[in-house]
């Protein structure tokens, strides 16, 4: 008999492979607002990030569970906890948007003040994009979470490059798309930061393995 799955062409596997993260990435976004609602926006958004870098973390390790009972589930566990780790980046991050949006509706976004704010809105964007996915893969105390993802962020340059650049194009589809935002725009970002995130862990963790390794004395 002929398996039909190795008989499928190539281009359609690859197909049902991005229809089916879009897929994820609509159904993450919807979970996301219910739950950030749910926490009254600001106790929810936290957790809501949180459990879609949990659940997206072990769709990446090939394991089968009920998406949304176990969304609920992280969203609960971490409630508490993603706020204490997290909160502050994401209340910085939020507060320097709206000054930001500010800047640019009185249009001075071009002044030293709005060059100023953009700037930091960009560095704690990333701060707090990188915090997300660290907190669903290392256990720290809560407090190191945002001051490690900082000095990570400033020792891996390259990478935060990649991870804006993601950003941007997230916004660039919105942009273009606005019909999207409001399904797919939010757990489009939390996928792609979850997966580039822990790629770019994965390697750091494997570099400084092998160079533990080349340092060891033989044996």
């Amino acid at each position: 008999m002929t398996d039909h799955s190795s008989a499928m062409p190539t281009w359609a596997l690859r197909a049902h492979a991005v229809f089916d993260w879009v897929w994820w990435m609509a159904y993450v976004n919807a979970l996301w607002w219910v739950f950030a609602l749910a926490g009254g926006i600001l106790f929810g958004v936290v957790p809501s990030s949180t459990a879609a870098a949990d659940l997206t973390r072990r769709r990446l390790r090939g394991e089968v569970f009920p998406v949304a009972r176990s969304f609920a589930t992280a969203w609960r566990r971490d409630l508490r906890k993603a706020n204490v780790a997290l909160g502050v980046g994401f209340l910085v991050t939020g507060m320097l948007a709206v000054g930001a949006a500010g800047q640019l509706a009185a249009g001075t976004v071009g002044s030293v003040l709005g060059v100023s704010t953009v700037v930091a809105l960009a560095a704690a964007f990333l701060i707090t994009a990188v915090s997300v996915p660290l907190y669903v893969h290392y256990e720290l105390p809560l407090r190191a979470y945002l001051l490690t993802a900082s000095r990570w962020a400033m020792r891996n340059v390259l990478h935060v490059v990649l991870l804006l650049l993601g950003a941007v194009a997230i916004a660039a589809v919105g942009s273009i798309l606005p019909g999207i935002v409001p399904f797919l725009t939010v757990g489009a970002w939390l996928t792609l930061s979850t997966v580039m995130c822990l790629s770019f862990f994965t390697a750091n963790d494997r570099a400084v393995a092998d160079r533990a390794a080349a340092g060891s004395p033989s044996s």
